[in-house]
């Protein structure tokens, strides 16, 4: 087997990996939320809920709700300025997954 396909198919082999671990149901269950961010805004969205949460995260004093708060009114202006179609559904799912990344970095 040419080094390319071997490399595809360990890459694919580890994805599988990574599936089985998360579970189908937890997938089955986030599905929905992904494509909503995908065709909602896709990475202009993911892009500004991330530069959101890390400019906010540095935010001394603010509980959590203040800054998700914060983090939705600078994705809104960020879209808004963009063009972008504001959804609140996938931009709240935008900022909770880029929280969920900072927070696994």
């Amino acid at each position: 087997m040419p080094k390319l396909f071997q490399a595809l198919n360990d890459l694919w082999d580890g994805f599988v990996d990574w599936l089985e671990t998360i579970g189908e149901d937890i997938l089955t269950s986030i599905k929905p939320l992904a494509l909503q961010i995908a065709k909602r805004g896709g990475m202009a969205l993911v892009a500004a809920a991330q530069d959101a949460v890390q400019a906010i995260e540095q935010s001394a004093g603010l509980s959590g709700r203040q800054k998700f708060e914060a983090a939705q009114k600078a994705v809104i202006a960020s879209l808004e300025a963009q063009g972008v179609p504001i959804v609140l559904n996938a931009i709240n799912g935008a900022i909770e997954a880029a929280v969920a990344n900072m927070k696994a970095s």
